[in-house]
């Protein structure tokens, strides 16, 4: 406080214009080091507001659904994540009989064939540490007519408990029969089991 009361002192001595020159010297050297701090700063803040406001008016917004989303709902069902695998398993083999017993189908199988493990990252952040997603495929055979063998499939890709159908096979029979080959798919999670240390 000395220290700047005589400085003080020692300006009072100066000339008028001097002291006007001084003044207006370190009131533009305060003004620029504001607005080069607090100004900035402030600015940034007021860009960061504004952007939360967007984002808040953004979910306030109401969802739209566009037509091709509206179809690709409807044809592909519910979407569910990967049950575990006995869970899985089970319900796949029972919606497939299912689906099956309510339309006039004959001669009909469903055999469960493998279980592929799918490549690590294929669904990432679907499962947990120490999970890994595993593709169980089963094999179906049926006969129907062309409208049944529509109705029957258009039910597989709509089930929540069905992942994916492959490997579709069509043949003539006789009449206006047709043998469908297809094979179904549930994706499951499966833990990885950890060999003992020896």
């Amino acid at each position: 406080m000395q220290a700047i009361e005589r400085f003080l002192a020692q300006l009072s001595t100066w000339s008028r214009a001097l002291q006007w020159a001084f003044w207006a010297a370190a009131f533009t050297l305060a003004f620029l080091i504001w607005d080069a701090t607090v100004a900035e700063l402030g600015a940034t803040w007021a860009a960061e507001v504004k952007q939360k406001e967007l984002q808040i008016k953004e979910l306030q917004r109401p969802t739209t659904l566009t037509s091709t989303i509206k179809n690709a709902v409807t044809s592909f069902g519910e979407v569910e994540l990967p049950r575990k695998k006995s869970e899985g398993a089970a319900a796949l083999t029972e919606v497939v009989h299912e689906i099956l017993s309510k339309h006039k189908v004959k001669n009909d199988e469903y055999t469960r064939t493998k279980t592929n493990r799918m490549k690590s990252g294929s669904l990432p952040g679907i499962v947990s540490s120490g999970q890994h997603v595993e593709k169980v495929i089963g094999d179906i055979r049926f006969e129907a007519t062309q409208e049944e063998v529509l109705n029957v499939i258009a039910e597989f890709e709509s089930s929540p408990w069905i992942d994916a159908i492959s490997n579709v096979r069509l043949s003539k029979k006789d009449g206006r029969m047709i043998r469908v080959d297809l094979s179904v798919e549930a994706w499951v999670a499966s833990t990885t089991q950890r060999r003992g240390n020896r």
